[in-house]
Order: structure tokens, then C-alpha cells, then sequence
């Protein structure tokens, strides 16, 4: 497994959501609630900037504000901070990861860039290159979402990726089994995987995976910290980690209705929605993305009532 300068990435790391006043403001007070609320409840670390948490909808300066903030706020709380740095272009995602490095950050999460789609080779000197441009000491996490810019990470890429020595993990938010199981075989003790959803950790403890991202943990903080831990050692059978794999299954299965608004276009919306079940303060996305209509949070909701159950019971 991979040795970390910084704090070690691993176990379950929430997105945290970007917060906003009523004038489209960056609350940083709603930051720092948000990574309180984590680091109160027991889990690791978490993610600043990924794409749920509106990575690309600020300013430089306003990344750079939340940047501090955020490692702040989870250095105080004892968490790992992963500051994402995606960018629509190169050189920005440079500034950002050298920015989250300098500033304590113990990880980056990067996607390549998006807006036209790339190609593999493209994507692979993209995060090579943003590798050599730090100083070394913050670990990388690549972030592997298609839909963001038609490239996957597929295993045989890894050949290369892992030349890259700060370049220690990956979120796989690819979960399609033969293509997630292909890449915990091939290079799951060198780099380490995390799944790209809670729920799905339960599948990808048993090959290998170290953590998940979690975004359905927003309703049962404690619960979700806890069935990552205990599938990390195994349980899998046993009838609570079971339970609790069904109630954020059951979660996660709710947003994907072919009747619910896209997740693609809304998933803004939908952290907020989740997070405010754990006491989050978010505020409406900044525009032009939208919250979620009123119909379609109440779905959320009734879909969250088994994890709070099990959240209320600790």
C-alpha cells in the first residue's frame, strides 16, 4: 500500500457541500459547519471541491478562501482534508493543487479537464504533469467520472499513472463491477481505492478498496463511518453491517429513479438535499444550477428514513 507524508487517505471521506448566502456569497461559516459535523462524528476526512461540492462554480479567489478555511477547520477536527482541484483547464488545475499543497492539504482530488472531451493520452500527460508540478509532499487522488469528460481510467493506464510517486489514490466513480474489479485487481496494493459512493464500498471492501467517498452518509453520519469500518475488517455477514448496507442502498437507489431529476444535471441539488438531513447548511447552488424541486426532496427524504433510524440508535 502506498505510505503517506500527510495524513493517510482512507475509510470514509464525505463530500462536503459548498456553502452559499441568499446573494450566491460563499458562506464560510456553513464550510466549517459542514466539516464540524464530520469531524463530530467520527469518519477520517473529507473532500472540499469535488464535483457534487461545486468545484468549478468559484472564483480563484474563492477557492482559495474555502481552500484555507476548509484545512483549517478539518486539521482542528483531526480529519484528512483532500482539496479538489479540478479545473476546466490545465493551468488552473496546477494553481489549485499547488495552492490546497501549501496550504496543508493532505490530498488533492483531480479530474482531468472537462468541456470538450479528451482522449487517454491526453488525460495521462494531464495528470503526470500536474503530479510533477508539486512539491511532493501532498498525496494525489485521481477522480475517475466519464461523464465529466469521456475518458476512463481503465487499468492498463495505471502502467504509466504509477510513475507518478505523490499520485497514492483514486476515487472510482466508474461502478460498473468488471470494470471497478479489473482495477482493484490490478492495482489495488500499490494505490489506494476508494469507491466513488458509500454503499458501493460494500462490494469493493472484498477486493480491496480502502474507502469510500460518501455522499449518502449525510443521513447517518456515525452509521456509514462505522459500516466502512466494519466491512474494512471483514463483517460483511454480519446482520448490522447488512442492515446498514440496505439503508443507503436503499438511499442511493432512490436519486436513480428514472423518475427523479437527473442526477447529471441536479447533482448539486441532491448533496444539498442529503447533507441538510445531517444539519448541513449548504444553501441553494450557485447558478445557474438549481435545488431540488420540493417533490423530489421529500422522495429523498422518505428515502433516508431507515439510515436516520439506524443513526438515532447509536
Amino acid at each position: 500500500m502506498p505510505e503517506f507524508i500527510r495524513k493517510p487517505l482512507e475509510g470514509l471521506l464525505p463530500l462536503i457541500p459548498l456553502s452559499f448566502d441568499a446573494d450566491e456569497r460563499i458562506d464560510l461559516d456553513g464550510v466549517r459547519h459542514s466539516i464540524g459535523l464530520v469531524a463530530a462524528s467520527g469518519a477520517p476526512g473529507c473532500i472540499v471541491f469535488g464535483s457534487m461540492g461545486q468545484m468549478t462554480n468559484v472564483s480563484p479567489s474563492e477557492f482559495d478562501a474555502v481552500c484555507e478555511t476548509a484545512v483549517a477547520a478539518g486539521h482542528d477536527g483531526g480529519l484528512a482534508v483532500i482539496v479538489g482541484s479540478t479545473a476546466t483547464y490545465q493551468q488552473e488545475a496546477i494553481r489549485r493543487a499547488r495552492f490546497a499543497e501549501a496550504a496543508g492539504a493532505d490530498g488533492s482530488m483531480l479530474a482531468a479537464p472537462y468541456a470538450l472531451p479528451l482522449t487517454p493520452e491526453w488525460a495521462m500527460s494531464f495528470f503526470v504533469e500536474v503530479a510533477e508540478a508539486l512539491d511532493g509532499e501532498m498525496a494525489l487522488m485521481l477522480y475517475n467520472y466519464s461523464p465529466l469528460n469521456g475518458v476512463n481510467i481503465t487499468a492498463d493506464m495505471w502502467v504509466r499513472l504509477l510513475e507518478a510517486p505523490n499520485i497514492k489514490a483514486i476515487k472510482e466513480s466508474n461502478t460498473a463491477l468488471p470494470h471497478m474489479d479489473q482495477v482493484l485487481m490490478t492495482i489495488g496494493d500499490r494505490v489506494n481505492v476508494f469507491c466513488g459512493n458509500d454503499p458501493a464500498f460494500f462490494h469493493g471492501s472484498m477486493l480491496g478498496a480502502v474507502g469510500a467517498t460518501g455522499i449518502f452518509c449525510w443521513a447517518g453520519m456515525r452509521t456509514t463511518t462505522r459500516f466502512i469500518h466494519e466491512c474494512r475488517k471483514g463483517n460483511h455477514n454480519d446482520p448490522w453491517v447488512r442492515r446498514a448496507y440496505g439503508a443507503l442502498q436503499q438511499l442511493s437507489a432512490s436519486i436513480r429513479r428514472p423518475d427523479m431529476p437527473l442526477m447529471l444535471s441536479y447533482e448539486h441539488g441532491y448533496l444539498k438535499a442529503i447533507s441538510e438531513l445531517g444539519g448541513a447548511r449548504p444553501g441553494d447552488p450557485r447558478k445557474p444550477y438549481r435545488p431540488l424541486p420540493s417533490a423530489a426532496v421529500e422522495r429523498v427524504r422518505a428515502a433516508a428514513a431507515a439510515l436516520m433510524e439506524m443513526e438515532a440508535e447509536l
